[in-house]
């Protein structure tokens, strides 16, 4: 049987060029939660609540981390898209090219898969709506590199142990506007 760990950044990548397909936007800020000690390993995922640009947009990526930090999980999938979150967090200088960021992170170390793409407006469907074409580029894996400092805050945020309660975490988090979406029942 294949490892969820090992198709996830196909299936996180047909998932982000369908929101952009769909919606004409960047999907939100994620993070796909991962417990590789459970037979189920794929716990679900939280999408970024929606924020303000600068310190509000760094505060609400690296509270990302709180959920998994608190279940203990092992692995975390994180996706962004480059020029978008750039842009929320206020960073000036080099234009930087649309793409795809999926970051594998583990305990110790992280893999980034970089995805670059463009991302048109089509022809008008049989419902007299623009579609969106979207174009990928050559992709590229990082090992170890480093990342946007919300990003880094997330991985930290989750690498450090909470021992919080996880349904008063969860309500929490979804009070703040973190959209949580489980693979498996909160409570058994």
């Amino acid at each position: 049987m294949p490892d969820i760990a090992d198709q996830l950044p196909t299936v996180l990548l047909k998932a982000a060029e369908a929101h952009i397909r769909a919606a004409g936007t960047s999907p939100r800020p994620q993070v796909h939660i991962l417990a590789e000690d459970l037979q189920a390993a794929y716990l679900g995922y939280m999408v970024c609540r929606r924020f303000y640009r600068g310190a509000d947009a760094a505060s609400a990526l690296a509270n990302l981390g709180v959920l998994p930090s608190v279940i203990k999980a092992t692995r975390l999938f994180v996706v962004w898209e480059e020029s978008d979150l750039r842009t929320a967090l206020e960073i000036q200088g080099e234009r930087t090219e649309l793409g795809i960021a999926i970051l594998d992170a583990r305990s110790s170390s992280h893999t980034l898969h970089w995805h670059p793409f463009n991302a048109q407006v089509g022809s008008v469907n049989s419902r007299g709506e623009s579609t969106i074409v979207v174009t990928w580029h050559t992709p590229a894996h990082y090992e170890n590199v480093p990342l946007l400092a919300p990003i880094e805050a997330l991985l930290k945020v989750w690498r450090e142990p909470r021992y919080d309660d996880l349904e008063r975490t969860a309500a929490e988090l979804e009070e703040a506007g973190y959209e949580l979406n489980w693979a498996i029942p909160l409570k058994e």
